[in-house]
């Protein structure tokens, strides 16, 4: 084995140019396959983080029905019999709204999300805040502000901002953390009663957050929830949906996209692969005479086999080193340039793994080695006298 090595990288520093242009065949292809499957990874584990940041034990109720979502419609329902059903720990609505919101320095349409104090305590870890504190009830005129709207208008804990009239001014009793969802960041929270009067729509909400009971299937509890909602209303005009099963939609929608996208780098694998076997037959057309030399020395088939596949199999490794430390470097490089440019863009990270890198790795090796198969076995099946005739 030490002299195949030896024989060739020799072969292979013979021929820089040949070989490193075939080399940057396997590079390009690598590189698109890697930073696409590192910004892909990234994105699936923000959205996952942020599902955590929920519990999966949570049913979501939305307006649309069961064959569409609807973010932007509102319902009527009765929390109360919601409450009741088995399996339901809490239940808590929430409005979301676009009302004209005026700080002593700034005004203009902002999200603004009404909400059951509860829902922060029930779900602390999701809202949690930088400064000051979460709505706790009780006061009906405060407001909680994400990091970017907070940052936007200038306002911190104390300040106060008016929603659509001055009779409806707030105070500003906390800032939430950052993450990644930048509407989460970009909103006002405050109480849904007062949301709920100030919009004048105090019998509608825009969704229904319900955690479970410990012990129960989250599944079990959302089907008797939209079973229920069924019976009651008369019509299907309600969305009923597990965590997981919304984790599970995005993860289906990111999932079809790398699919596109790595179809297309592919295409450049397939080139650079078709790259390395035009190399390899023409180091079997270069070396027929060598190969000759080689069988008539005692060598045998499977020694020029493994000679020429290790070749090719270290043209594609080289390929898939760089390649792979171009991709990361072009998929984190494409994080900070577009988070530079828009806060809209915290879902995309780029993730590295050694599972990642290894896969490259063995990958482009692999590759390499397949596509130099058939020069390979031309250049083993050479009979030793026609191969030394070869001039």
């Amino acid at each position: 084995m030490r002299d195949y090595l030896s024989l060739a990288m020799r072969n292979l520093r013979h021929r820089p140019k040949r070989s490193w242009l075939t080399i940057i065949g396997i590079l390009i292809g690598m590189a698109a396959v890697v930073a696409l499957v590192s910004l892909g990874q990234g994105f699936q584990q923000a959205i996952d983080r942020e599902f955590e940041g929920f519990g999966y034990n949570v049913v979501w109720i939305m307006g649309g029905g069961s064959l569409h979502y609807s973010w932007t419609s509102t319902f009527e329902l009765d929390l109360n019999s919601v409450q009741k059903i088995d399996g339901v720990a809490t239940a808590g609505a929430m409005l979301w709204k676009t009302p004209y919101v005026k700080t002593e320095k700034k005004e203009g349409f902002l999200p603004v999300y009404g909400l059951e104090p509860s829902l922060m305590r029930d779900f602390s870890g999701y809202y949690a805040p930088k400064a000051g504190t979460i709505l706790k009830g009780g006061e009906t005129r405060t407001a909680i502000l994400g990091s970017d709207v907070a940052e936007d208008l200038g306002l911190s804990v104390g300040d106060r901002l008016i929603i659509e009239r001055p009779e409806y001014e707030f105070t500003i009793v906390g800032i939430l953390k950052e993450r990644a969802d930048p509407d989460f960041n970009d909103s006002i929270y405050v109480p849904l009663s007062v949301l709920q009067e100030i919009i004048g729509e105090t019998e509608k909400f825009s969704f229904v957050l319900i955690k479970t009971k410990d012990g129960y299937d989250v599944k079990s509890v959302a089907d008797r929830i939209e079973k229920q909602l069924k019976d009651e209303r008369g019509k299907d005009d309600l969305n009923v949906q597990t965590m997981e099963e919304l984790r599970d939609l995005m993860g289906n929608i990111i999932g079809i996209a790398q699919a596109f996208l790595g179809g297309i780098a592919a295409i450049a694998l397939l080139v650079g692969s078709i790259g390395v076997m035009n190399t390899m037959y023409m180091a079997v057309l270069e070396r027929t005479h060598e190969i000759g030399v080689m069988k008539a020395i005692g060598a045998r088939r499977r020694d020029i086999l493994t000679l020429f596949l290790l070749e090719s199999g270290f043209m594609g490794l080289v390929g898939g080193f760089l390649g792979t430390l171009l991709g990361l470097g072009i998929g984190i490089g494409t994080m900070l340039l577009v988070r530079a440019l828009t806060k809209e863009a915290r879902f995309l990270e780029a993730a590295i793994s050694v599972e990642l890198i290894m896969s490259a790795l063995v990958l482009s090796f692999v590759l390499g080695a397949v596509s130099g198969w058939l020069p390979a076995r031309n250049a083993a099946k050479l009979p030793p006298v026609e191969a030394l005739r070869y001039e």
